[in-house]
Order: C-alpha cells, then structure tokens, then sequence
C-alpha cells in the first residue's frame, strides 16, 4: 500500500507540473507575447478557462502529502518554510491577477508568474543538493517554454507566430539546463538522474521539430512531459519518500477511500475542462 501512495503522490504533482505550468509560462510571456492590451487580452483569454482546473491538481497533491507522509510534510516546511512562504505568496498574487485583470494587475501578474516558476525550481534544487540559481533559472525557461508553445497551439495570426519564435528561442536554454542539472546532479548519482536528462533532450528536440512541422499539439504534449520530467527526477534519483515518513497503515486505509473518489473526480474535472475548451473554439 505505501507504493501505491508514492505513486500516487508522484503522479499528482507530475500532472499538476505538466498543466500547471503552462499557466504560469503564460504568465510571465504575458507582455511579450501580448504587445497592446487588445493582445494581451486574447493571451488571457486563451489560458483563462484552464486555470482553475490546473490548480486542482496541485490541492490533490497537498492534500496526498499531507494526510499520507505528514512526517515529510513537516521536514519539508521546517527545512524549506522560506521557499514555501514565497512560493505561496507568489501564488496568491498571481492568482488574484488573473481573476480580477486589468491594465494595472499585468505587474502583478507577471510577478507571481516568475516567483511560482523560479520558487518551483529553487525547491526542487535544494531537495536535490543542485545549485539553486540554476534549477530556479532552468524551471523558469521550461515553464515559459510551456506556456510559449500553448499559445502557439492557441492563438493564431501574428500572436501565433510570435508565441512560436519566442518558443523556438527558448529551446537551446531548456537544453543547457538540462546538461547542467545532470552535471551538477550534487549526492544524486549521475547515471540514474542521467536518464531522466537523456528524456528531457528528446522531449526538447520533439518541442524543436513539432513546432517547425506546425504540430502544435505534439509540441504541447512533448512540453507537458518535460515540465514534469524534473520531478520524476526527484522521485527517481533520491529517495525523498520512504516509509519512515508514512502514515500508519489504518490512516492509510483510510485514506485510500477517499483517494477512490477524488482522484477520479479529479480526472474528470481536467476532461471536462478540456472538451468544454475544444467546443467553445
């Protein structure tokens, strides 16, 4: 059962990383893509309607971790609570901008974009033993990456072409990143965190080629699994989740109930979003 609860957590926050991430890449893309308010309208509006939907994963992912591994959740405020504040404010703030945007939110907006994406990176860093600096750099490219080609799929006219050149300039700093994470992989062995980097170049290369051919939603589905690669990382190459910070086995069977019901609704939840999108277009 303690398996099933890791694999659970994992799959949780990879989803919330993969969709997620894609909000706040448009985040910070915001002022780039968008040149006039007219623009930058149509860039929210494109990402408006999967927002919420993305965050769940995220509540699903805390909720996991909290309830089945409370005692990684307190190592993890007590040694990290300055990454956690920022993250969470940076959150808020972001947020808050999206749903109340107007000409003076776009600051905001674009500043909680850039906190949530580097704090991501700092976290998963420090669990790591990287260098901070670059995984908060390195997630930053890879979440605008994200967000850069789900505009390209999303847009169209010259807010497309621009979306697709700021992706394509993207591309060659997802693959320094990438190198450098492995290089400096710190107490994580190098052969097993390679592999991971070994997938994220292709998924990089698949983004690089997807855009080139027009395949807009293949190189969505390519930046997707690489936003979530670094955490498949962390769960691969150290061992961060053990059954010493598990809840007991009765909380766990409990707990399992409630997974049977929300992890479904959860998956739904994401569908319908996407269907509803696809028939509003």
């Amino acid at each position: 059962m303690e398996g099933v609860w890791v694999v659970l957590l994992a799959f949780l926050t990879c989803g919330y990383f993969a969709l997620a991430g894609f909000d706040y890449g448009v985040g910070v893309l915001l002022r780039l893509v968008g040149r006039d308010e007219r623009s930058r309208r149509a860039v929210l509006r494109a990402v408006t309607p999967f927002f919420l939907g993305n965050e769940v994963w995220l509540v699903a992912a805390v909720g996991v971790l909290f309830g089945a591994f409370p005692r990684l959740e307190g190592e993890l405020l007590s040694s990290q609570h300055t990454v956690f504040a920022v993250l969470l404010a940076g959150l808020v703030c972001f947020t808050v901008a999206v749903q109340l945007r107007s000409p003076g939110w776009d600051f905001p907006l674009v500043g909680g974009a850039l906190v949530v994406a580097a704090g991501w990176g700092v976290l998963l860093g420090r669990v790591l033993g990287g260098p901070v600096w670059l995984w908060g750099a390195g997630m930053l490219v890879l979440f605008s990456l994200h967000g850069a080609v789900f505009l390209a799929w999303r847009l169209s006219g010259e807010l497309r072409a621009r979306a697709s050149r700021i992706a394509g300039v993207l591309v060659l700093p997802g693959v320094g990143f990438v190198v450098a994470a492995v290089v400096t992989a710190g107490s994580v062995p190098v052969p097993a965190f390679g592999v991971t980097g070994v997938v994220a170049s292709g998924l990089l290369g698949g983004v690089w080629v997807a855009l080139r051919a027009g395949r807009h939603r293949v190189a969505f589905a390519c930046s997707a699994v690489l936003c979530a690669v670094p955490v498949v990382g962390v769960f691969g190459a150290r061992s961060v989740v053990t059954v010493s910070v598990m809840a007991d086995l009765p909380t766990l069977r409990v707990l399992t109930w409630a997974a049977v019901v929300v992890v479904p609704l959860v998956l739904v939840f994401q569908w319908a979003t996407w269907r509803m999108s696809r028939a509003a277009r």
